[in-house]
């Protein structure tokens, strides 16, 4: 079976976009990199469980294509 014929993955929570927010926050314009590099095992290992969780469901080839949404604007 090829990879294209897989299930679609899950929705992420409210929960995980806001730890894929916080984690770009913390670590600015290379955060996906970094995250990538965190689930390679390399320091920093400061991902924490959600993001864990996020990398074992969705994978580091998900990461790449990742956009956070974007902030809504207050009216």
């Amino acid at each position: 079976m090829r990879r294209f014929d897989a299930e679609p993955l899950p929705p992420l929570t409210e929960e995980e976009v806001n730890a894929l927010q916080d984690y770009a926050a913390r670590h600015g314009r290379s955060w996906k990199r970094i995250l990538n590099n965190a689930w390679m095992g390399v320091a920093p290992c400061d991902d924490g469980p959600i993001l864990r969780r996020l990398r074992n469901t969705h994978g580091p080839s998900w990461l790449d294509r990742y956009r956070p949404p974007k902030p809504q604007a207050e009216h």
